[in-house]
């Protein structure tokens, strides 16, 4: 599907999204809350010393739950959102469960909490209308929104120390309604399709008796590529799939001026964006699915691509166009794998830090969508935590770069290497 065609069918699913919210579905934050005195700290990057602990972290968060996705097809996912999202649940957990998702978020107390602090200051420099990805031209300087909120069931005895940290650490906001009923699924839903720009079109949290508290995070990315795609280079052109089955799929050709790098017979190359964010696009060795990367491998291509640094080469590059888009991850799996299994246990879970009520992870979801095309990219991906009551031919090139088989593609805050999607491409039909 090319970028018009993509738009316009972008255009007519708000629409619908739209009518539905005339329906009577409510507004996104119509009935949101502030925890009382409470206001977002910010924190510069340079004052968060544990933050590269965090971004390692975070890689393998990324990894992870890449790796529990579907065995065949294409994946995405955003480590920073399942990042932040049990963040913001660590706020509220003691004991064993505390120790648990500090150690999957790679640091402790203050330190943790001034490097998330730090990356939501660093980043909100770029914030601005998540509908932006409706548009069908991407805007001049890159967008990328945050929002968090936590969405309190109406009876559920939540502690005010646990929303003003929220509200400090996340710049969150708190919206109550009864969770128990199926209609507080209208406001999850408005939420989510407001902060996600559209692009996910409804929360994957299924209200129950049992359901106390639901924390969201949602991440929107538009942002233009700094040496675009010409439209006349995009055609069908052969891509093997796993399968040793070659399909003809729309890509993207282009002769790039980019930094490039082999690291353990993985090629990659960074494709920046018009500022402050970029795409690495990883090639592994042939056989090799792209769900085998590791956070070391990763962590060791980042910085081969950045010791680059201004000495780029001319890559004759083919990329597929994309439009990645899945069913609702479980993350419940990952979460126990990154080995913070307690917090999903009624036996074992301490989230007494929210409140005097048994709780533990009863549901975890993360839904993510990935555009890209010959003028950039246009991401979203919304994680949701449900807390549920226990018992309840030009010059020739120096390099050519085809990515014709699968592949990995990664996009990450240029500044902090904070890995905001992760997708393994196995198959680019559309």
């Amino acid at each position: 599907m090319r970028r018009s065609t993509a738009a316009t069918a972008l255009a007519a699913a708000l629409c619908v999204a739209t009518l539905a919210a005339c329906a009577g579905a409510p507004a996104a934050d119509e009935g949101l809350e502030r925890a009382e005195g409470a206001r977002a700290r910010t924190v510069a990057l340079d004052d968060a010393d544990a933050l590269p602990d965090v971004v390692a972290a975070a890689r393998r968060i990324g990894t992870v739950t890449l790796g529990h996705g579907p065995r065949e097809g294409n994946v995405v996912v955003s480590p920073a959102s399942v990042a932040v999202a049990l963040a913001m649940l660590t706020e509220g957990a003691r004991s064993q469960s505390l120790t648990e998702l500090e150690a999957v978020l790679g640091a402790e107390g203050d330190e943790r909490r001034d490097a998330f602090a730090a990356l939501r200051t660093a980043l909100g420099e770029h914030d601005g209308d998540p509908a932006v990805v409706q548009d069908e031209e991407l805007p001049d300087a890159p967008l990328l929104h945050l929002a968090d909120q936590a969405v309190v069931h109406d009876d559920a005895d939540v502690s005010e120390e646990y929303l003003a940290a929220l509200a400090e650490q996340f710049d969150a906001g708190i919206q109550r309604t009864d969770l128990t009923s199926p209609d507080s699924k209208d406001l999850l839903d408005a939420w989510v399709r407001h902060h996600s720009g559209g692009l996910v079109e409804e929360s994957a949290i299924d209200p129950n008796p049992d359901l106390r508290l639901v924390l969201q995070d949602a991440v929107v990315l538009a942002a233009r590529w700094q040496q675009p795609f010409g439209p006349a280079g995009t055609h069908d052109r052969p891509f093997t799939l796993a399968s040793d089955e070659v399909v003809d799929v729309d890509t993207m050709a282009g002769l790039l001026h980019v930094a490039y790098a082999e690291v353990d017979g993985w090629r990659a190359a960074r494709l920046p964006y018009v500022d402050a964010f970029h795409t690495d696009v990883l090639l592994p060795p042939e056989g090799t699915d792209p769900v085998s990367a590791t956070p070391e491998l990763l962590a060791a291509v980042d910085e081969a691509l950045d010791a680059r640094g201004g000495a780029a080469s001319s890559v004759e590059l083919t990329l597929p166009t994309l439009d990645v888009r899945g069913e609702p991850l479980d993350l419940l799996g990952p979460i126990a794998a990154l080995g913070a299994p307690s917090v999903l246990d009624p036996g074992t879970a301490d989230l007494t830090g929210i409140g005097p009520e048994d709780l533990y992870v009863g549901q975890a979801f993360q839904q993510a969508v990935l555009l890209v095309d010959e003028e950039g990219t246009r991401a979203a991906a919304v994680t949701e935590l449900g807390m549920e009551a226990s018992g309840l031919a030009p010059a020739a090139p120096e390099v050519r770069l085809h990515l014709d088989r699968p592949f990995l593609l990664t996009i990450e805050h240029t500044d902090t290497s904070w890995p905001l999607f992760v997708a393994a491409v196995r198959d680019p039909r559309h």
